[in-house]
């Protein structure tokens, strides 16, 4: 983040304050807008265009297909892990949802992994998590709605995240192979029981199950 790099302030601390702003009601630009003008920025230097995300997030995802799948795998230990550095499931649900919209990505798996697979993990980290956070409105209990700011070609999926979280806190999750709604105490690696066994049973393992280390991730519950 811009602030993190001209002020030398954490990136954690920078998030802790940035959601703890928004947990009183303030949108995350306006966050991000005052913490830049305590640390003596010039708040109208930041600017964030949701869409102009969008069109990241894919790019990424369309530049080679080997990456996206190890991008995905490493996405799925992440927001199943329980400690500080958990991806958050908000920002998984956006991932899942552009990712589900591409159709043109190539086919061609490599053998060797893509070099640049980790800095491009980092990156969609961060575009997935700020851009949950411009679309969605939050409040003390996480999100609580759509952004009124929201752009209406993104209010679908503001909604569609909203409600997936809502699910989730609930104690359900959606499978993410065949979409079937099951108690979240009986994932397997964000899959059904059904789901699951048809992969162990079946299809052989492609990713290495280790998790890799992270940290300096935006917090948003």
């Amino acid at each position: 983040m811009r602030i993190t790099k001209e002020t030398g302030i954490p990136y954690r601390k920078v998030a802790e304050r940035v959601n703890a702003s928004m947990a009183k009601g303030e949108g995350f630009l306006e966050s991000v807008r005052t913490l830049a003008l305590e640390s003596g920025l010039n708040p109208e230097d930041f600017h964030l265009d949701p869409l102009e995300i969008v069109k990241e997030i894919r790019k990424i995802l369309v530049q080679d297909y080997s990456q996206t799948l190890m991008i995905s795998a490493v996405l799925g230990q992440l927001v199943e892990s329980h400690d500080k550095e958990r991806y958050p499931p908000p920002a998984f649900f956006i991932f899942l949802e552009i990712l589900a919209e591409i159709d043109d990505a190539p086919r061609k798996i490599g053998s060797e992994p893509p070099p640049n697979v980790d800095e491009a993990t980092t990156r969609i980290i961060e575009l997935t998590t700020t851009l949950v956070s411009l679309i969605c409105e939050w409040g003390e209990t996480g999100i609580i709605g759509v952004s009124k700011e929201c752009a209406p070609s993104l209010y679908d999926l503001a909604r569609t995240v909203f409600r997936k979280t809502k699910l989730l806190q609930s104690g359900m999750w959606t499978c993410v192979s065949c979409g079937k709604i099951v108690n979240v105490s009986e994932t397997r690696s964000l899959l059904c029981p059904a789901c699951n066994s048809e992969i162990v049973n079946g299809s052989p393992q492609i990713f290495d199950d280790k998790a890799r280390d992270r940290t300096g991730y935006g917090q948003l519950n």
